[in-house]
Order: C-alpha cells, then sequence, then structure tokens
C-alpha cells in the first residue's frame, strides 16, 4: 500500500470508479479534492489547471503534497465559515501540507514556473489558486 493510499482511502462506486478517479493524473487522484463527504466532487467542480499543474510538479520534482483543502460545496463552505468569495468554493484553489525548506522551494518554484501568481507559503502548508482574473497576484509568507 503506497503512502498515498494509506491517507486517502476511497469507496467506489459503479457511478464513480478507480478509472474515473485517476483520469488525466500522474500522481494524485481526483477525489483528494473532494469536498468533505462528498466522493467525486473534485472531479466535477475542481477546474482542471490548478490539479494538472500540483500534478505535474509533484511527477517532475518527485515529491508530494497532502491535500488540505481542494474543492469546498456550499453547504460544507458554510458550515466551516470559508467566505464565500474563497477560490476552495469554486475550485480552482489548493491548499496543501509541505514540510522542509528544499521541498516548499520546489514547489514554489514549479508554481511559478506553471504561470501561478498567487502564491501563500506557510511553515508547514502551500497554498495557491489561479484566479489570476479577479485577485491580484501575490505571493505571502506566513
Amino acid at each position: 500500500m503506497s503512502t498515498i493510499q494509506k491517507h486517502y482511502k476511497v469507496e467506489y462506486t459503479d457511478r464513480y470508479t478507480e478509472e474515473m478517479d485517476s483520469e488525466g493524473l500522474s500522481v494524485y487522484k481526483w477525489s483528494m479534492f473532494d469536498s468533505p463527504c462528498t466522493l467525486g466532487s473534485g472531479k466535477m467542480f475542481m477546474e482542471s489547471e490548478p490539479v494538472f499543474i500540483l500534478d505535474a510538479i509533484c511527477k517532475s520534482e518527485r515529491i508530494f503534497g497532502y491535500i488540505l483543502t481542494g474543492y469546498v460545496s456550499k453547504n460544507y463552505g458554510d458550515k466551516s465559515k470559508i467566505p464565500t468569495n474563497s477560490g476552495h468554493r469554486v475550485g480552482n484553489s489548493i491548499k496543501f501540507k509541505c514540510k522542509g525548506k528544499e521541498k516548499r522551494f520546489k514547489f514554489v518554484k514549479g508554481l511559478i514556473q506553471y504561470g501561478v501568481s498567487r502564491i501563500h507559503i506557510g511553515d508547514d502548508f502551500i497554498y495557491f489558486d489561479t484566479d489570476s482574473y479577479l485577485k491580484r497576484s501575490e505571493i505571502v509568507i506566513h
């Protein structure tokens, strides 16, 4: 059992199969970006651009970041008090766990190379979104 499978256990159904979950991805699975309790919401509602960017960086750099937040449904967002203008509600933001200076550097370098211009860096996480149309470019260190 891989490290990824230990953290992300998915009960596949006839309506949402393992093939659908990995479609177009090398490292991640779409279900990793699901809103809690809504299987398949990551594949249905996440914009593909941030997911493909993160997947490509992980594949080329041979690193992995545990997904903390991907798509967030209206119900879950309201209960969790996630702002209505959050990129997680429209599926263009990803927050993932990332420890270690070298690993954070590889992720941030890759994000910039792919043209991502909204990045937040914490001691143990990286947040980015691909909504550069409505929001200004920024790199924030927490």
